[in-house]
């Protein structure tokens, strides 16, 4: 009888195994196969954005111990690597983080410039013209490598639009 139990518990989670790695599969089959028009519109978009980042970075405060800093870091050197975007990551424990090794200390004018008095919540990335020096929040809280894509698709545009309406002082 016990044999019969065991049987059954161990059949039920290779079945939930195999389901999970079934639609990972799936994903990844999908991600591949994606129509050859949506990579075009992949392409222009990258290559609208990369002129964007001639003149715009991004900013990252993090503290070293925190585990959604540490998650993310590798997404966001990964991200900014494919778009050719710099990266200046501020510590608010004065510390490095492995894939940023070369960073500033978040001082106090670094953030109240971005957190304007709100609570601080980290990691936190913001769009930066360093010619205006405005900043444009993007996200707080550790992203995947997609909704970092995704975000960044549809802010870029809106800050275009923005600094051309005179938003830039």
């Amino acid at each position: 009888m016990r044999g019969i139990r065991f049987l059954g518990i161990l059949l039920l989670f290779y079945s939930l195994s195999a389901s999970s790695q079934s639609a990972w599969l799936s994903d990844f089959i999908s991600e591949k196969e994606r129509p050859h028009s949506e990579h075009q519109r992949v392409q222009a978009t990258q290559a609208s954005q990369d002129v964007f980042y001639r003149n715009h970075g991004l900013i990252l405060f993090y503290g070293s111990q925190c585990p959604h800093c540490q998650q993310f870091a590798p997404v966001l050197k990964e991200w900014a690597g494919q778009h050719h975007v710099r990266v200046l990551p501020l510590a608010l424990d004065n510390q490095p983080l492995r894939e940023f090794p070369n960073f500033l200390p978040a001082t106090t004018e670094w953030i109240n410039a971005a957190f304007q008095g709100n609570p601080i919540n980290y990691p936190a990335i913001f769009v930066v013209n360093p010619q205006s020096k405005q900043l444009f929040p993007v996200g707080f809280g550790a992203m995947s490598f997609g909704e970092l894509n995704e975000r960044m698709e549809q802010l870029v545009p809106k800050i275009k639009a923005y600094e051309q309406q005179g938003g830039v002082r």
